[in-house]
């Protein structure tokens, strides 16, 4: 008999799961990160800000923090929700807080960056 987890450590090895919350504790967006198979491979970052489209970043190589470049990659081709319904206009202030904060991962761990723009980002995976 497989010990399920076992299981669960062998199926998401390679992914990492976040989630962003804004102070009151609601959802906002969330972030999946594939890992390459070895350390020089491609790492991509899926970041769903909710009420816009989801969107993928990437980083290759070694010797970097590639989860906060990929992450930040993926950030920077967040369209900004168009309509002006009270949920659009507050994804549009989320949209406007993440993506300044996307230049401090340059300097620092991506789930400070975001944290420091307040949010909270918690690891589901």
């Amino acid at each position: 008999m497989t010990d399920i987890y076992e299981q669960h450590a062998a199926a998401f090895s390679k992914v990492s799961a976040f989630v962003i919350l804004d102070l009151e504790g609601e959802r906002v967006a969330t972030v999946a990160i594939k890992y390459p198979r070895d350390g020089a491979g491609r790492l991509y970052a899926y970041v769903h800000l909710i009420g816009v489209e989801m969107v993928r970043g990437h980083a290759n190589g070694y010797g970097y923090d590639k989860r906060s470049v990929a992450v930040a990659a993926a950030i920077a081709k967040i369209k900004e929700p168009e309509g002006r319904s009270e949920h659009d206009l507050q994804v549009s202030g989320y949209h406007e807080l993440i993506t300044d904060a996307a230049p401090a991962m340059d300097s620092r761990d991506w789930t400070q960056a975001i944290e420091a723009a307040g949010f909270r980002v918690l690891q589901a995976v």
